[in-house]
């Protein structure tokens, strides 16, 4: 009787075979690897809140949270306390999340409310529903920030103050990058409001935004301290807008001296004039002689229509138009 041929496995399925293990073993190495790193950035988050200074952190309840892609940290209340000013911050949880194909980015999530105390009796409480800062490093230091908040608000009180004010935002960011030796910077805020806590108000509700360049200073995103307010830049664009239609724009290079007091020539348009008037005239009533002889004048140069584009210059902190003083800026 001829005996059976008991074949082995076929080529095809010995490379399946070494492939799914392949795979096994490089995914235990990456699990592996993924339990190491993230102890060790735990070890150097712990070690950072804990190390000894001027400025005290707490982070209660830290726990490393993540995915085989990401790390992730949490903790459940937050506060820094600085001996040196005598200043307090204490806020809720906070949530970060990095990835690891992409190192030196992060995700940060902060709860609120914050509570900030300052020396001389100066007290914050800010609160939001949602605030999220997005940041990237390169070998230097910062390379971009990206903050975004939802329904803010800020109440302050000052003994210096009659009452504390009330400022709220339903959104606001803030957006800061280097570009070669130069740093970008944006700020927005829609439906910004200012009053006082009896709900005096002391803004009309409005929307702003504001993009600016600043040149040379690169440097502040590697840590580096601001040793002069002397510098220069551009204005790209700063807007506002109400909700009753009243908008102004500006935009222009500057320049701020030693002092912190600003010059430079701004390009500015100005529409629903007569709501300028009115409002500004509100606001600052006992101005309303200059307020008025400004209105006068932007009316005339807008021949008759209801929108005007001047260039404002500013020496110093003064404001100009046609040598016809407006009013003034005070140092930085």
């Amino acid at each position: 009787m001829a005996l059976d041929t008991v074949r082995g496995p076929s080529p095809a399925s010995r490379k399946i075979r070494r492939l799914g293990i392949s795979v096994a073993v490089i995914v235990a190495l990456y699990s592996a690897g993924w339990f190491y790193v993230a102890s060790k950035i735990e070890e150097t988050v712990r070690n950072f809140i804990a190390r000894p200074g001027p400025v005290e952190l707490a982070c209660d309840g830290l726990t490393r949270t993540g995915t085989p892609f990401r790390i992730g940290f949490a903790c459940d209340r937050t506060s820094v306390k600085d001996d040196a000013t005598g200043g307090m911050l204490s806020t809720g949880a906070i949530h970060a999340v990095a990835n690891i194909y992409n190192p030196g980015s992060a995700i940060v999530e902060l709860d609120g409310p914050a509570d900030v105390s300052l020396l001389g009796g100066t007290a914050i409480t800010a609160n939001w529903s949602l605030l999220r800062s997005g940041f990237s490093l390169g070998f230097s230091g910062l390379k971009t920030l990206s903050n975004t908040g939802e329904n803010l608000s800020l109440d302050l009180f000052s003994y210096a103050m009659v009452e504390p004010i009330v400022a709220k935002a339903k959104h606001g960011e803030f957006h800061i990058r280097g570009n070669g030796a130069d740093v970008d910077v944006a700020v927005l805020a829609d439906d910004f409001a200012l009053a006082t806590k009896s709900g005096a108000e002391i803004l009309p509700m409005l929307s702003t935004s504001t993009e600016l360049t600043l040149k040379d200073k690169a440097e502040l995103l590697e840590g580096k301290p601001l040793l002069s307010k002397a510098m220069t830049g551009t204005l790209t664009s700063f807007k506002i807008a109400t909700p009753q239609g009243l908008y102004g724009e500006m935009s222009g290079p500057f320049e701020i001296d030693e002092k912190g007091y600003i010059s430079g020539t701004f390009k500015t348009r100005l529409e629903k004039l007569g709501l300028w008037e009115a409002n500004l005239l509100k606001l600052f009533p006992k101005a309303d002689n200059t307020i008025s002889g400004m209105a006068a004048l932007f009316k005339g140069l807008a021949k008759g229509g209801d929108t005007v584009t001047v260039n404002l210059v500013v020496d110093k902190g003064t404001i100009t138009l046609s040598m016809f003083p407006l009013g003034h800026i005070p140092p930085l």
